[in-house]
Formats: structure tokens, C-alpha cells, sequence
């Protein structure tokens, strides 16, 4: 079982598939981080949420969400994305820092946003391919 493409076709394709959503997030992550920066946050409080941005909300694009959009649509849909996952981030972080000890929170609302990014785009994909 041979393949006929090259290692640098495939890697090529692999780096190019989804490009305008990778970089998109990751831009979208840069600027997340200036305004809590300025509103006293440490990288390590809002790191999660970079990661969740710049990682995450690309991969579950590719290995999810059941349509695939280019140009301006996929520039529109990283927007939301992100905006929902910060959304969540922010919502967790601060129920978490309220009833949890502050070491955790950050990692609790890490994790509550990848779950539900994941849950989101595996529920929609799910709903896409049986309707």
C-alpha cells in the first residue's frame, strides 16, 4: 500500500489545511492576552485561555466540526469560536476562583473549556451527518 504523494506534498497539505483558521487563532490568542495583562492578570492565570485559543479551537475545527469554510466565513467562525471560548473561560475561572482554591482555577476553567469546545463541535457534527 504505497503512497503516491511525497512526504513533502503531504506535509505541505497538512500544514496548509485549515491555514486561515490557525492563524487566526493564534492572532485572536496574542490579543486575548493585552487586555487581562493590563487588567492585572499573570500569563499563568490566562495562559490556559491562550492555549485553549491558539490549540485547541484549531484542532477541534479540523477534527470536528463537519463543514469546512474558507476565507472570510472561516475568519468569522475562529471570531466566534473564540469568543464563546473566552466567554467560558472567564465564566469558569471565576466560579472556580469563588469556590475553589486559587491554584486550581485556572486549570479547572482550562478544562471545562476544552470539554465543552470538544462537546460542541463533536454534538454538531454528530447532528450534521444524521440530519
Amino acid at each position: 500500500m504505497a503512497n503516491d504523494t511525497s512526504l513533502g506534498a503531504r506535509l505541505k497539505n497538512d500544514l496548509l489545511e485549515d491555514f486561515t483558521v490557525s492563524v487566526v487563532s493564534a492572532l485572536l490568542a496574542i490579543l486575548a492576552l493585552l487586555p487581562f495583562y493590563r487588567m492585572g492578570f499573570s500569563v499563568t492565570e490566562i495562559g490556559p485561555l491562550l492555549l485553549a485559543i491558539a490549540v485547541f479551537l484549531p484542532y477541534a475545527y479540523t477534527e470536528y466540526w463537519p463543514i469546512r469554510y474558507s476565507g472570510s466565513a472561516a475568519v468569522i467562525w475562529t471570531v466566534s469560536a473564540a469568543l464563546v471560548t473566552t466567554g467560558v473561560f472567564i465564566g469558569t475561572y471565576q466560579l472556580a476562583h469563588s469556590y475553589v482554591s486559587v491554584q486550581y482555577d485556572s486549570g479547572i476553567a482550562f478544562l471545562v473549556t476544552v470539554v465543552v469546545q470538544y462537546g460542541t463541535a463533536a454534538l454538531f457534527k454528530r447532528v450534521h451527518e444524521t440530519s
